[in-house]
């Protein structure tokens, strides 16, 4: 068209339907019109080398119909069309995966690989970008080649991403059978993620929802291992102290040696990786474990966990020879919940065929160098000792021909080993069911952290308590440290637990300040 400096010209644009096999345009009819647009030139040579995109105006046009005007001088190439109207280009590379692929074979899994294309809206055909490498029997593969792809200032582009099932290595050779899905997507989206995964479900006839494509865009020339750095942000070294609970036996004639495994999930590639193990510990259903394992965690990326629990039958310690058969139980969380409640413990049940409700693995994250005594103490708060003072009533005979000679140990609950502690014990009391203690034993409340108490009234052969049995035991009572301190200088009866007692068989506990002596009690004490 001529562009006339002085006088505007009004130019009409008609598209037609043609039924002519030949360029022969005489021949359309008004019925054949699809719709038009009418412009000056003026307009378009105002906007010289830039897209000019109007609605097209037809009794079948919708709103979304468009026509594009570009308006250059004369002869200029398509190619410099092109290159004038999509402005600077910015190359990246996309990384590529794939969740839940549909089987390519009857009797394999498939072999994945993505095609990238792009749409040209000049040529209106899609070019190829480029390729992943070819995965083996992998329906979630995790790609390491990325496909380049250019992005424009002035243009968005539409993006095609094609998973092919492939029986050679020249993907040249794919046929459309082979594909197993496919997705389109706007360069602009993957921009906007800002380098972070983003999932579109892969479309296909043999796809479910659950079927999806995952890419991250980086500036091309991005290593592999700085996309990892990226996603994570600050890193953040933590130690994970470990202990279990009424583990099941992994021997027919002995008990565990349990070791914990920590693996964790790496969202790139999709496979469990071993972060480290604890030591092992023989014969040993209830472990607390002195070594911490060491995890990082990423300020921008949760991870997800793995404790599993093992029985090794390796006497040099070497967990690379467990097998599946070895493991006693696992757990799986995310770094997350762990941050979130650092410094203190987490009991879950542990998952395996032989474990129990009761069957337990503990869990507290703290900062990396954190010694076992500093958890502790963190743990506990401030400590407050108190003495305690006890008595018994109405204890059974343990012996045929004698009364009992009762003794009373005193034990807490450690949260962080899962072990009853020795707190200590009375004096021994010769012929004595209805005994009144003089010696307290001390026992320490921390301001932190409630514990269990437990109470144990044996009937002692001999003033060593080391030679307690558990068929010396006349027995037990259960409470927490608050209801002591809830009754500091008062004294309350709490039921013994036996098998030899009576309803009305108790123990009776006074708490006072440290270092009150028994004559310094009040007389109804």
């Amino acid at each position: 068209v001529e562009h006339y400096s002085q006088q505007a010209r009004q130019l009409r644009f008609s598209v037609f339907d043609s039924d002519s096999d030949s360029t022969d345009v005489s021949n359309l009819k008004d019925t054949d019109l699809l719709g038009e647009v009418i412009i000056n030139s003026s307009q378009l040579k105002f906007q010289e080398n830039i897209p000019v995109v109007l609605p097209l105006q037809g009794k079948a046009c919708t709103p979304d119909t468009f026509i594009q005007l570009v308006m250059v001088p004369s002869a200029t190439p398509l190619e410099e069309v092109e290159r004038r109207t999509r402005g600077a280009e910015t190359a990246h590379d996309i990384y590529i995966g794939c969740r839940n692929l549909p089987k390519g074979d009857l009797t394999s899994k498939s072999d994945p690989v993505v095609i990238g294309s792009a749409y040209n809206p000049y040529t209106a055909q899609w070019k190829t970008l480029g390729n992943t490498e070819i995965k083996q029997d992998d329906h979630d593969p995790n790609f390491v080649r990325p496909v380049t792809a250019k992005q424009f200032t002035s243009r968005d582009r539409q993006l095609r991403f094609q998973a092919y099932d492939t029986d050679t290595t020249d993907v040249a050779q794919l046929k459309p059978e082979d594909i197993l899905g496919e997705a389109y997507v706007p360069y602009s989206k993957l921009l906007a993620s800002a380098g972070q995964p983003i999932s579109v479900p892969l479309q296909g006839k043999n796809c479910k929802p659950e079927t999806t494509i995952q890419f991250i865009a980086v500036p091309a020339g991005t290593s592999f291992d700085k996309i990892q750095g990226q996603l994570r942000g600050k890193t953040t070294p933590q130690d994970v102290f470990v202990t279990c609970k009424n583990l099941p036996n992994g021997d027919t004639f002995g008990k565990s040696d349990p070791v914990v495994l920590l693996s964790a999930m790496n969202p790139l590639t999709n496979q469990w990786e071993v972060l480290g193990n604890t030591e092992t510990l023989k014969d040993n259903q209830d472990p607390y474990f002195l070594r911490p394992l060491s995890v990082e965690h990423y300020a921008n990326q949760d991870r997800q966990l793995r404790f599993s629990v093992f029985d090794s039958d390796s006497s040099d310690g070497d967990v690379s020879k467990m097998k599946d058969s070895d493991l006693l139980g696992e757990v799986i969380m995310n770094t997350s919940q762990l941050k979130a409640k650092e410094n203190q413990p987490i009991v879950l049940p542990l998952q395996g065929k032989n474990c129990k409700p009761d069957t337990l693995i503990q869990l507290i994250m703290v900062p990396s160098g954190t010694s076992q005594a500093q958890v502790e103490r963190q743990l506990r708060g401030t400590e407050t000792p108190y003495d305690v003072y006890l008595g018994c009533r109405k204890l059974p005979k343990n012996d045929l021909t004698s009364k009992s000679d009762p003794v009373v140990q005193v034990k807490v609950l450690n949260p962080t080993t899962i072990q009853w502690d020795n707190v200590g014990y009375t004096e021994t009391m010769q012929d004595n069911h209805d005994p009144d203690f003089t010696r307290p034993v001390k026992v320490n409340a921390y301001s932190a952290r409630d514990r269990q108490l437990c109470f144990s009234v044996y009937d002692a052969d001999s003033d060593d308590v080391s030679k307690l049995k558990p068929d010396d035991m006349l027995g037990e009572a259960y409470i927490p440290m608050s209801q002591l301190l809830s009754n500091v200088g008062v004294p309350f009866d709490v039921p013994l637990q036996g098998k030899k007692s009576q309803p009305d068989t108790v123990i009776r506990i006074t708490t006072v300040a440290y270092g009150t002596p028994k004559d310094g009690l009040a007389e109804d004490v």
